[in-house]
């Protein structure tokens, strides 16, 4: 299967689509079993879960491709990476395209960040010009239609969280980078509800209705204390096709982690008790099904001698 072509499917034929950010396979395994059709590689998880580091250009490429790739071999639906300012300028950051579609990975998006680069949400952004950034999108987009037609380039604008950054200046580039041959079209916004979203969604889809926009449902926000948190279908009905919980499972893995931590410390063995009977009725209980331990079996069955089986079992 393509993924690329399934990811194009998918934010065609579908209303929306919806995932988590994930840094590890298991973690992208559990996103697929539950009927996601979609993962994305979050930079930031990656920094803070093989790193412990702030997402502030720590990552290389090298790395994000191992961890995208490994995210790729684990599971079979479309695996979205972050690919950060795509590790170098117009020319050099070619290379990375070239990387993540050998990984097999079926977008990734860019943005328009000076290096070193920042979380989206972090204060001291700092952002290219307008002329760099356009041929940087359509330097990339002009080598993906070269290496593979069907690969999909997300481009991000950062421009709202830098001095001075206007919402017409990200509508400007958004409709530039379009021009320029991105797929997607993402903008990073300041707060939850911002009514900036809705203002960008609607400038930018009167020049490009049928392109598809990406919204961070960030970790970062604290949705819950909005006076009326977002509903997806809502962000959704104003043309974001691709909704991300982009630090998600990392957050959760955090918490539970945390939490079983604590108990053991607490109590001992009670903790592992009480995970037992938590995890009960949950596939997550039996960690030999989740690595598809039968399958390995039946190959040990067929391709090992008959003596050395009678010794093992």
């Amino acid at each position: 299967m393509d993924r690329s072509r399934e990811l194009r499917r998918l934010l065609k034929q579908e209303n929306y689509v919806w995932t988590t950010g994930v840094y590890t396979p298991i973690q992208a395994r559990l996103v697929e079993m539950v009927g996601l059709k979609a993962v994305y590689v979050s930079g930031y998880s990656c920094s803070v879960g093989y790193l412990v580091k702030p997402d502030i250009g720590f990552l290389t490429l090298p790395e994000m491709v191992e961890f995208a790739g490994r995210v790729v071999k684990a599971v079979r639906i479309p695996v979205i990476s972050d690919a950060d300012d795509g590790y170098g300028n117009s020319v050099t950051a070619t290379r990375a395209l070239e990387e993540f579609i050998a990984a097999g990975v079926a977008a990734i998006h860019v943005e328009d960040q000076r290096f070193p680069k920042r979380c989206g949400h972090l204060a001291g952004k700092r952002v290219l010009s307008f002329e760099e950034a356009v041929l940087k999108v359509k330097s990339l987009a002009s080598h993906r239609d070269s290496v593979d037609p069907d690969f999909l380039l997300i481009a991000r604008t950062d421009v709202l969280g830098t001095k001075g950054g206007t919402l017409e200046e990200a509508v400007r580039r958004a409709i530039a980078f379009r021009d320029a041959g991105a797929d997607l079209l993402w903008a990073e916004f300041r707060r939850p509800n911002d009514d900036d979203a809705w203002e960008f969604a609607e400038r930018v889809r009167r020049e490009y209705p049928d392109t598809p926009l990406v919204f961070n449902y960030s970790s970062s926000f604290r949705w819950t204390e909005a006076k009326k948190p977002l509903r997806f279908s809502e962000i959704a009905s104003s043309g974001y096709k691709l909704i991300i919980v982009s630090m998600g499972a990392l957050h959760a893995e955090m918490m539970s982690v945390y939490r079983f931590a604590k108990a053991l410390a607490e109590r001992q063995e009670e903790a592992q008790w009480d995970l037992e009977h938590q995890e009960k009725d949950l596939p997550t209980a039996n960690h030999h099904a989740i690595v598809r331990i039968d399958d390995y079996r039946r190959l040990e069955e067929r391709f090992l001698p008959v003596d050395q089986l009678k010794e093992m079992y």
